[in-house]
C-alpha cells in the first residue's frame, strides 16, 4: 500500500514547497539498509530528519541501552555544520555536499563535550560524548545512538568510525559494490579547533551509523562545525499587517506562473514580509522603505530560523535565461548575490517590481540551507508583487478528485487509497493564505475523524485525533501532501463513498467548499446516491483559445467546467 501511494504521489507531485521532487537514483551498488522501518523523508531535493517507524525511543530503552538523551549542565553552543552527508533515498545511498546543518554542543566543567544529533539525517535528539583536548575534541567509538522497535523486533543502532571498502559480489554487474565497514586502524575521531572557533573533523573516515556491525547508509565525512548565534527577525507587536499581497513568479520553467501569498507590514521605518518561505510560514524577512523614492531595499543573507535539521537563510539572487539549441528549449539559471534585493513601488497600482541587476534578466529571492554555498531549498524569481485587495469570499474552490485505488491486494490491512487536488483560491480567483487551508474527509456520507490509534504516525506530529486536516500535513505514508496533490490511505473495509471538501479557517472566519463525493469506482455521486451535476473537470483558456496550465498570469481568462451530467459551463474571470 505505502509503495503504491508513494509511487502515485511522486508521479503526480506538483512543484511546491522547497523545490521539485528529486528523481530516484539509479542502482550504484550501494549497500541496502539492514534495519526495517529506518527511513528518511525528502524536503525538495534535500533531506528532513529521519524517523524510525512504529515505536519512539523511550527513557527505559535509553537507560537500558546506554543512549544519552540529556546532556549534563554546561555551556550550550549552537553550531552551523557542513559536510559530505550520506543518506538513504528510495532505498539507495546518496552523498551530498551539505551546508547549513543545525548542530548543538554542550561543554561541561569537567572537560566533556556532548554533541547532539551527530549524524545530520537522524534527528533523534540523542548525544555522543567526547573529551576536550589541547587542540580540539576527541570522540571514542562505538557509542549507542538509538534503539528502534519494529514489529516487536529490537534494533540497536550505534555511531562508529567507518572506512571505505569494496566488497566482491558476483551478482553485481560491476562484480563488486561499495560500502563502509568499522575501521580496523582507529576507533576515534578528532575535531581540530580553528582560529575562528570552528571544529573540523580531522579524518578521512566516516562518522556513520551501524546495526549488528553493518553500515546503515547514514554518515558524515569532512564535518566542520562553526559556532553560530544569529537570531531570526520577528514581526513586531502592533504592526499594521496586510496579507493581500501576491508574489508572481513567471520564470518557473514549467509554463505557468507561480503565485505566492505574502503579508507585508511596516513599523519604525522597517518593512516586514512573511509567507515567502512555504515550508516556514512564520519566517520573516525585512527591508527599509524610502518613502520619497518609493524604493524597498531588502538585505541579502538574512537568517530565517531552523527548519528541522537545517538553518535557513534568505539570499538575494540574480538570474539569466537563454535558448539552448541542443535541448530545443529556453533555459534558466541563477546565482546568489551579496547585493540587496531592490524593489520599486508604484503607489497608484500598489505593485512592487524588482530592479534587475545589470547583465541579468531577472531577480530572485532564494531560501538557502546555510549562508555560504548556494544550496537552495526554495526560490522565486520576482516578476512583481501586487495586492489582490480584500478577500471577497473565504470559501475555497472545491477539491478535484484524481482517483480511488483498491490497495487491499497489496496490504490486507488497508482498503482504498484516495487521491485529490486542493487549490488555494476562491471562486473570485483570489488566493487564500495557505496556512489557513484545511480539508475534511467523509466516509459513507459521515465526517471522518483520523486518530493516532488507527494512524500511529499522527502521534509523531503530536496529534491524537483530527477532523480538520491542514493541507500541509504529512503523517507517514498514509496522509500525504505535496503541493496541490494529496493522498490518503484508509483501513476501513465498509467504505462505499468517499467525500472531500476544502476549508479556510482563521479564528472566527470559516469558509467551506462544496463536498465532492465519489464511490469506490471513482464515480461522482451525491450524498443520497442521486446523481446531481457536480464539477468533475475545470480548464482555463486565454482569449485566443490557448489552454493555460496551472496558475495564470494577469489578464482576462475563460474558465470552462465540465459537469458530471455532461454539460459545460463557461465563465469569464479576471486575474491581476
Amino acid at each position: 500500500m505505502r509503495k503504491l501511494l508513494l509511487t502515485l504521489a511522486t508521479a503526480l507531485l506538483t512543484v511546491s514547497a522547497f523545490g521539485a521532487m528529486k528523481v530516484p537514483a539509479k542502482d550504484n551498488g550501494a549497500i541496502k539498509p539492514g534495519v526495517p522501518g529506518l527511513k528518511t523523508h525528502k524536503f525538495g531535493t534535500l533531506k528532513t530528519p529521519s524517523i524510525v517507524a512504529k515505536t519512539p525511543l523511550t527513557r527505559a530503552d535509553a537507560d537500558d541501552f546506554g543512549v544519552i538523551t540529556e546532556a549534563p549542565e554546561g555551556t550550550t553552543v549552537t553550531m552551523l555544520g557542513s559536510s559530505n552527508t550520506f543518506y538513504l533515498y528510495y532505498e539507495e545511498v546518496e552523498m551530498d555536499e551539505t551546508y547549513g546543518i543545525a548542530y548543538e554542543g554542550v561543554w561541561t566543567d569537567n572537560g566533556e563535550v556532548y554533541l547532539k544529533n551527530p549524524v545530520s539525517m537522524l534527528d533523534w535528539d540523542t548525544y555522543i560524548k567526547g573529551t576536550v583536548t589541547d587542540d580540539g575534541i576527541k570522540f571514542d567509538f562505538p557509542q549507542p545512538l538509538y534503539r528502534s522497535v519494529y514489529e516487536d523486533e529490537t534494533f540497536d543502532l550505534y555511531v562508529d568510525v567507518l572506512e571505505y571498502t569494496e566488497v566482491e559480489d558476483p551478482n553485481h554487474p560491476d562484480g563488486y559494490y561499495n560500502t563502509f565497514i568499522p575501521s580496523e586502524e582507529t576507533r576515534s575521531i578528532v575535531f581540530t579547533k580553528g582560529e575562528d572557533g570552528s571544529y573540523m573533523m580531522d579524518s578521512e573516515n566516516m562518522l556513520g551509523v551501524t546495526c549488528n556491525g553493518l553500515w546503515q547508509g547514514y554518515g558524515e565525512m569532512f564535518l566542520t562545525l562553526l559556532p553560530f548565534d544569529a537570531t531570526p527577525a520577528k514581526i513586531p507587536e502592533g504592526i499594521e499587517y496586510d496579507r493581500s499581497y501576491i508574489l508572481a513568479d513567471e520564470y518557473t520553467g514549467w509554463d505557468h506562473t507561480v503565485l505566492r501569498p505574502l503579508g507585508i507590514g511596516e513599523k519604525d521605518g522597517t518593512t516586514y514580509i512573511s509567507g515567502l518561505a512555504s515550508g516556514m510560514p512564520d519566517a520573516v524577512i525585512y527591508g527599509t522603505f524610502d518613502k520619497e523614492k518609493n524604493v524597498l531595499t531588502i538585505p541579502s543573507n538574512q537568517f530565517l530560523g531552523k527548519y528541522y535539521n537545517h538553518y535557513i537563510f534568505m539570499m538575494a539572487g540574480e538570474g539569466e535565461t537563454w535558448f539552448d539549441e541542443d535541448w530545443g528549449m529556453e533555459m534558466y539559471s541563477f546565482g546568489v548575490s551579496q547585493e540587496p534585493l531592490v524593489l520599486n513601488y508604484d503607489p497608484e497600482t500598489n505593485v512592487f517590481r524588482p530592479v534587475i541587476p545589470e547583465g541579468y534578466d531577472y531577480a530572485y529571492v532564494i531560501f538557502n540551507f546555510g549562508n555560504v554555498e548556494t544550496y537552495p531549498c526554495e526560490y522565486y524569481a520576482i516578476d512583481r508583487i501586487y495586492s489582490q485587495g480584500p478577500i471577497k469570499d473565504y470559501a475555497p474552490i472545491a477539491p478535484e478528485v484524481i482517483s480511488v485505488n483498491d490497495i487491499e491486494f497489496m496490504d490486507p490491512d488497508y482498503s482504498y487509497a484516495f487521491e485529490f487536488n486542493i487549490f488555494g483560491d476562491n471562486e473570485e480567483g483570489q488566493i487564500l493564505w495557505d496556512t489557513n487551508i484545511y480539508y475534511n474527509i467523509y466516509l459513507n456520507g459521515e465526517l471522518y475523524t483520523f486518530t493516532s490509534e488507527e494512524y500511529p504516525s499522527l502521534a509523531d506530529e503530536g496529534i491524537k485525533e483530527i477532523t480538520d486536516i491542514p493541507v500541509q500535513l504529512n503523517a507517514g505514508d498514509d496522509i500525504y501532501s505535496g503541493g496541490n496533490y494529496h493522498g490518503v490511505a484508509f483501513k476501513r473495509k465498509d467504505i462505499q463513498t468517499i467525500g472531500v471538501r476544502a476549508l479556510y479557517i482563521d479564528g472566527d472566519i470559516r469558509g467551506e467548499s462544496e463536498i465532492v463525493t465519489v464511490n469506490t469506482q471513482g464515480q461522482t455521486v451525491s450524498a443520497g446516491e442521486i446523481s446531481i451535476p457536480s464539477k468533475i473537470h475545470t480548464e482555463v483558456f486565454d482569449l485566443n483559445g490557448r489552454k493555460v496550465l496551472g496558475r495564470a498570469a494577469s489578464g482576462i481568462l475563460l474558465k470552462r467546467t465540465t459537469m458530471s451530467d455532461g454539460s459545460i459551463r463557461t465563465e469569464k474571470i479576471v486575474r491581476k
